[in-house]
């Protein structure tokens, strides 16, 4: 379903390209892991898959259109409706419920948040298993649970691709399995994910994996 071709991204003042001449296929329905060492170039590359940054060459076919080029408003259009990204930061709003927080892609339609929205955002949160918990705020929730509000609320919209960076990166190592442990059950009911991890284990987890080493595939 998404299709890189020989994807290059350079930041300014780099001496390297951060990602160079990356082709990668994600398919419908996979758990797709990406590892290497700190600095290899694996975040780029989720970025440029995500749509949240532009690659600087080379083209990205999200079921055969290529969607490089699109524009601020296209790619903010389709990180709502067809991508989710996860990141090792939950990026919660603390003064809000976690019922709240998963609500927060509904607001910036023109139409009023009702009850559609509100059942969709509560059936979100029993899937990450936190039926119960709607109305406590992130700092009555542990780190795995703020991290399953953050993942609830990027899926909120329908995505049909996850793509979580490090989403374990600020947990203990038992937390840390759970997170694994829920998006593997979110894999199997259908949901594709793509995620950057460090860890060896995890990586393990899905069924497919990729190394990166200075901005390659190894």
């Amino acid at each position: 379903m998404l299709y890189a071709k020989n994807i290059s991204k350079f930041y300014q003042g780099a001496e390297n390209p951060a990602v160079r001449d990356v082709t990668l296929t994600v398919r419908q329905g996979d758990f797709l892991s990406i590892t290497g060492r700190s600095g290899s170039g694996k975040s780029t590359l989720l970025h440029v898959l995500s749509s949240l940054i532009r690659p600087d060459s080379g083209s990205l076919l999200l079921e055969g259109k290529d969607i490089a080029c699109a524009t601020d408003r296209e790619r903010t259009r389709l990180r709502k409706e067809k991508f989710a990204v996860v990141f090792q930061q939950h990026h919660l709003l603390p003064y809000l419920s976690a019922l709240e927080n998963v609500l927060l892609p509904f607001l910036d339609t023109v139409k009023p948040v009702g009850e559609r929205e509100l059942a969709s955002a509560r059936r979100m949160l029993e899937q990450v298993r936190l039926a119960g918990r709607e109305g406590s705020r992130p700092g009555q929730l542990s780190g795995g649970e703020q991290q399953r509000v953050a993942i609830a609320r990027a899926l909120a919209g329908g995505a049909r691709v996850l793509f979580a960076d490090e989403p374990t990166g600020n947990l203990d190592s038992a937390t840390g399995e759970a997170i694994i442990a829920l998006l593997q059950k979110l894999n199997h009911e259908g949901l594709t994910v793509v995620m950057v991890t460090h860890n060896p284990e995890f990586a393990r987890c899905g069924n497919r994996a990729v190394t990166m080493a200075d901005g390659r595939l190894a």
